[in-house]
């Protein structure tokens, strides 16, 4: 070997060691535990439905394809089929008090949409006539892609002046009763008061009615509907998809957003003797009015305004199967919760992804994808495209074919 050709190869050897190594740190940074998101996931992203809306507040999956959603601004149902957002309305609410948060806020299809015909809605309602507001749940019949007004199932006493704290989610659990979120209007009292709707879980038939072994059916000192009090103002509801176990998201005053796991008859703290403190202490000093509240399972401090939330049950994410998604208005943040196996706590907590603007709302499609709305828009999703990029060398080293003259040279 010629004695100049030494340092080239060496150097030649170098860089190639230098190019490895660069190699393998990148893939160990892209699959070490931990990295970027829960382990085995892709990256993701937000893929535009619809766009242009006036807050898709709440989405409705039917069977035969077709996508339901309700604009809290306009009273209008609506539909997407076949990819496509139908030109008319499905059903518009008219009298729709919008002011604050009120508004059209709940939407849900009957378990057995189509055969079963009936769409269910939370509305507050201004009732001119009596020139009170309140909010009410209606059911709509169907006939294809148009509804027509069927009853009134469930109507909720006057609103004071107050236009916060409605609530309004509204969904079928997997014991097929439809349960309603509702909020306590800004007054902590009604949270306690056995006899009170407001700053409740509802449980009831599809008629309405109190659903037969709901906690404190039959007891006359109890609005039979409860299910759970002491809340103050919930967004999201999800049933784990083992356990069938509910959960919601709650919104707190300055302090403690939360996420708690529901138990039939229990408190869940909110009243008028609840106060954050300042400093704002941990949940153990707050939320706790009424006899023995339930903690929750988890809390942000400052105010995050979770909204709704949905067990993830698709193939995309298989590292996040059954874990629980939610959304939040203030910092626009889709979050995942990794559950202890019981279900009784939260083990981990990841941000997914950050949407444009404040999420409203968060579902399971029957596509199997996760689907989220914003105020103007509705999405699903999806795992980021890849993109190949080419790796620049990282030594300074220059590359070349030499031939024997050359290194005689």
């Amino acid at each position: 070997m010629h004695p100049r050709s030494r340092p080239l190869i060496a150097a030649v050897v170098i860089a190639a060691i230098a190019v490895l190594a660069t190699l393998t740190s990148l893939w160990y940074w892209a699959n070490r535990p931990g990295g970027g998101g829960t382990p085995n996931n892709p990256a993701v992203q937000l893929s535009p439905v619809q766009t242009g809306l006036a807050w898709p507040i709440a989405l409705a999956f039917a069977s035969d394809g077709r996508i339901f959603f309700a604009e809290r601004n306009t009273g209008n149902i609506r539909i997407i089929e076949g990819g496509a957002l139908l030109p008319t309305s499905f059903y518009t609410l008219t009298n729709t008090a919008t002011t604050g948060e009120r508004g059209l806020l709940g939407l849900a299809l009957d378990p057995g949409f189509p055969s079963a015909p009936y769409v269910y809605a939370y509305q507050t309602y201004n009732d001119v006539a009596n020139g009170t507001i309140y909010n009410r749940i209606v059911r709509i019949s169907a006939n294809g892609n148009v509804g027509t007004f069927d009853r009134v199932i469930l109507s909720m006493p006057p609103l004071s002046a107050a236009t916060n704290h409605n609530g309004g989610v509204i969904a079928f659990g997997p014991d097929g009763k439809l349960w309603a979120l509702v909020g306590e209007n800004a007054n902590p009292s009604h949270s306690q008061d056995p006899t009170s709707l407001l700053g409740k879980v509802l449980r009831m038939n599809s008629d309405g009615s109190a659903a037969s072994d709901n906690p404190f059916y039959g007891n006359p000192s109890w609005e039979n509907r409860v299910y759970t009090y002491g809340h103050r103002n919930m967004f999201g509801i999800a049933w784990h998809p083992v356990t069938g176990r509910a959960y919601i998201t709650e919104n707190g005053p300055t302090c403690n957003d939360e996420v708690n796991r529901l138990a039939a008859g229990s408190n869940y703290g909110w009243g008028p003797t609840a106060t954050c403190g300042t400093p704002p202490p941990p949940p153990t000093n707050t939320n706790r009015d009424g006899p023995n509240p339930v903690l929750p399972l988890d809390w942000w401090t400052p105010p995050i305004a979770p909204t709704n939330a949905a067990f993830y049950t698709g193939s995309l994410l298989p590292g996040s199967r059954n874990h629980l998604m939610f959304g939040a208005y203030n910092d626009a943040r889709l979050r995942e919760l990794t559950l202890s196996a019981d279900g009784t706590s939260v083990v981990n907590e990841t941000v997914l992804l950050t949407a444009v603007s404040g999420i409203l709302d968060v579902e399971m499609g029957l596509d199997g994808f996760l689907w989220v709305t914003t105020s103007s828009a509705i999405y699903r999703l999806v795992a980021q495209p890849v993109v190949m990029q080419t790796l620049r060398p990282v030594s300074t080293i220059e590359f070349r074919v030499w031939d024997a003259r050359t290194l005689d040279d």
